[in-house]
């Protein structure tokens, strides 16, 4: 039903589009007669007292003409607005509008002086109105196009955010009652004295407690984050031991900042490199790397690639996770981050920067 409605909403678009032109030609062509005339009245010293000009489509040289503004209206909506007027380069903006404006006016001048037609000043200011005139409706064009995409985009966010937390409360049954039964665990454990199980369960406990109560809020700490991917790798090592051929390090350098972040962005990488990145019968290593400096976080990951035989389950939720935090970013970084993701036959490796200023 969306896709059909973004269908219908473009058609819709391309109608009002051939509507408008369809239209302003008909406008210009009623307004104005066929052919150049120019009326000339001087008093008796030979001065003008008058002067006037009428002018058709109808006439060759002015129909090809005009008809360079239909390419420059679109870009101007579909490439300077966006691009310049939304990130607030003003004077750039204004500046590229002017050049095409120069540059289609002289065009369509030369188009009239090759094919012979009347020349004069009113000409020139026949063919400046109109280019000005479109010009405008193109720019309030563009902008009225680019505020309704903002506003999707924010709708879209939206229900992301309500989605999302309408899942997180389904896996909120009585968190309480979780909390209290690992706090048993720990209990037994400790008196079992076993460390590993002990610390695994304290582990465990951290994460869900953040999974559950700080995902709640738009932005967490960036510290949080790091805390967040600390203890789940610390967890993850609980399943191997040392005598196991893995190299797993995670660098931090946060240059004393700690700015705020979307929960959970970055673990899915990580999680993805445990998941794939290790096999106990070869070599394997896992190199994590979080480094921020002036609000630009550049995170990477990168592991071994392993041949591993995969479940049904695997087979069937590969890659969802991945995709999922693509779009996340999409949403809540727009034109702010850039992820590249890189693979061969023996290494996987994600490379993500996000200027995380707002």
């Amino acid at each position: 039903m969306r896709i059909l409605n973004i269908t219908l909403q473009r058609w819709a678009e391309i109608l009002l589009n051939l509507i408008f032109w369809v239209v302003s030609i008909v406008m210009i062509v009623l307004t104005t007669e066929t052919g150049i005339v120019e009326n000339i009245i001087e008093d008796v010293n030979g001065n003008v007292v008058e002067e006037t000009i009428e002018m058709s489509l109808f006439s060759l040289p002015n129909l090809i003409g005009m008809f360079g503004i239909i390419p420059f209206f679109y870009i101007t909506t579909f490439y300077l607005v966006p691009k310049y007027y939304a990130s607030k380069k003003y004077s750039f903006f204004i500046g590229m509008l002017f050049l095409g404006l120069a540059c289609l006016t002289g065009l369509e001048l030369v188009i009239v002086y090759f094919q012979k037609a009347p020349f004069t000043p009113l000409v020139l200011r026949f063919f400046l109105f109109y280019n000005l005139f479109f010009m405008t409706i193109a720019i309030i064009y563009g902008i009225m196009r680019h505020q309704l995409k903002m506003e999707k985009r924010q709708q879209l966010l939206e229900k992301e955010k309500i989605s999302a937390e309408l899942r997180l409360m389904q896996s909120q049954i009585n968190p309480h009652f979780m909390f209290n039964a690992l706090n048993n665990l720990l209990a037994i454990s400790e008196r079992s004295k076993n460390p590993e199980t002990s610390s695994g369960i304290t582990k465990l406990s951290d994460l869900l407690r953040f999974m559950i109560y700080d995902t709640q809020s738009e932005r967490v700490s960036l510290s949080k984050e790091i805390e967040f991917i600390e203890n789940f790798i610390a967890l993850q090592k609980l399943r191997y031991s040392e005598a196991d051929p893995f190299e797993i390090n995670f660098i931090v350098h946060t240059h004393n900042q700690n700015p705020t972040i979307a929960p959970t962005l970055l673990i899915p990488f990580v999680e993805n490199a445990f998941k794939h990145g290790l096999n106990i019968q070869e070599k394997s290593f896992i190199h994590i790397t979080l480094a921020l400096k002036n609000q630009q976080l550049h995170f990477e990951v990168k592991n071994s690639k392993h041949q591993l035989q995969k479940t049904e389950f695997d087979k069937k939720y590969s890659g969802i996770g991945l995709e999922n935090v693509k779009k996340r970013l999409k949403l809540l970084y727009p034109n702010q981050h850039l992820l590249d993701i890189k693979e061969d036959e023996h290494t996987f490796f994600v490379q993500l920067n996000i200027n995380l200023t707002k």
